[in-house]
């Protein structure tokens, strides 16, 4: 593990707010401000936990006062109007604010008889989904699956051998959950740049499309459809949704440019990446 690349493009920064409620009971809210996004949801009746995707080279401190500036000055603007006054008032409440580095990891198998690693341990994506557990407990299935035909567990390393099927099984659940993360978090934590809001407006168009392009996009997200031929087949869709987009009424040479900056952009970003 000591030769595995871990790299981390952002932090989270979490805090509680009380005597709120979102817009929508039950559900959660995501925000997509400049530069990154804003996420909320609730904890509990009376709680909603907030985390801000800080850019790791931009970090404040939060033990000098600059994070709660940073939070009043540069995010609580962007933040849902309803939520504002106890947003405020979290930032201002003493020892209030947590910050976990957003890590990413690509699995890198290494046979060891008498260990095994799963779930975060193995490798890890962006947090933005919150697809960590999911990879995690499929992973249990995979495990349970194989251990459950064998009565004998003495033998460490006959057992490591049989293993070794486990990280190909666990494949389309991690690739399809890694790559969707780590792209979704590229998509929307870009710089201001006219390519990148694009592919942004291209997504969240893509979505209210309905039917099976939202459905297939929640599917993927949840875990409930773990097929990387499913994702690459939205990817190439939802591309080319946008340039349609982009080319009517009638194809300018300016919308045939966007519509080129576009498709670099789109493959540049939505590549198959830690797939383990």
């Amino acid at each position: 593990r000591l030769f595995v690349q871990v790299d981390i493009p952002s932090y989270f920064v979490g805090f509680i707010l009380t005597n709120c409620k979102l817009p929508k009971e039950k559900y959660g809210a995501l925000i997509l401000a400049d530069p990154s996004p804003i996420l909320f949801y609730p904890i509990s009746s009376t709680e909603i936990r907030c985390l801000v995707d800080v850019p790791s080279q931009n970090l404040p401190s939060v033990s000098n006062g600059e994070m709660a500036h940073y939070l009043k000055t540069l995010v609580a603007p962007k933040v849902l109007p309803e939520l504002y006054n106890s947003f405020i008032s979290a930032i201002e409440k003493k020892d209030n604010i947590r910050i976990m580095p957003n890590k990413i990891m690509a699995g890198a198998p290494h046979l060891t008889p008498g260990a095994f690693l799963i779930g975060d341990a193995f490798n890890m994506r962006h947090a933005i989904t919150g697809g960590g557990m999911t990879v995690a407990l499929s992973d249990v299935v995979i495990l349970r699956d194989l251990l459950r035909p064998l009565h004998d567990l003495s033998d460490a390393s006959a057992i490591c051998k049989y293993l070794e099927s486990f990280y190909t099984l666990r494949k389309p659940m991690s690739s399809t959950i890694n790559t969707l993360a780590n792209v979704l978090h590229k998509v929307f934590s870009a710089p201001s740049d006219p390519a990148m809001e694009n592919l942004q407006q291209t997504l969240l168009g893509y979505l209210k499309l309905g039917g099976v392009f939202s459905s297939g996009v929640s599917a993927l997200l949840s875990g409930l459809c773990p097929r990387p031929l499913s994702l690459a087949f939205h990817f190439i869709v939802m591309a080319i949704y946008g340039v349609g987009q982009l080319l009517l009424p009638f194809p300018s040479p300016k919308r045939l440019l966007d519509g080129a900056k576009l498709l670099w952009v789109s493959i540049s970003t939505n590549h198959f990446s830690y797939i383990m």
